[in-house]
């Protein structure tokens, strides 16, 4: 199973970065419907429960530069369910998304931590695997889809630095 492994510093503590950034609605709006424009990007539920907030989303990225042979296979419209649990304690998202086709054959997992770097400064720590199990073409929808989230993290990365600044978090 592709794995990858993607860190971005933050000029913020792990405390703002969780609770301020992660899970603030007005910078995933920014984030995924501006920055990254994604056609869909709706938080479906989301609770707080003291130690821990479990969210679930669904999602339709913009899907660019497909191969034909991935193209016939996934289609116009590819979206995705995300289910995710934030452990406050240690700081830790764990996320399971499902895409809406084939949803037998691909599977993707995320994890996500912090660290600290220093006074108002963190590390953000992606780790993912992506396995799709479709004749001829999995390695390849693999590939893509590595390569999409790498790119969507590293312009979040960006993105998200911009806004602590905005918003006088950082």
């Amino acid at each position: 199973m592709p794995s990858f492994h993607l860190e971005h510093d933050f000029d913020c503590s792990e405390d703002t970065y969780w609770e301020r950034v992660f899970f603030d609605e007005d910078y995933n709006r920014r984030l995924f419907n501006e920055e990254l424009r994604f056609p869909v990007w709706t938080v479906l539920d989301q609770k707080d429960e003291g130690t821990r907030v479990v969210r679930n989303l669904r999602a339709q990225p913009p899907i660019e530069d497909l191969p034909g042979p991935l193209k016939a296979v996934v289609g116009d419209g590819a979206g995705y369910e995300e289910r995710g649990v934030y452990d406050r304690g240690t700081r830790r998202y764990e996320a399971k998304v499902t895409p809406n086709r084939m949803a037998d054959r691909v599977t993707v997992t995320l994890t996500m931590t912090t660290r600290k770097l220093g006074d108002n400064r963190c590390c953000r720590v992606v780790d993912g695997s992506v396995s799709a199990k479709i004749f001829v073409v999995g390695a390849l929808l693999e590939q893509k889809m590595i390569a999409d989230l790498t790119r969507s993290y590293d312009k979040s990365a960006v993105f998200t630095n911009r806004f602590l600044r905005e918003k006088g978090l950082s």
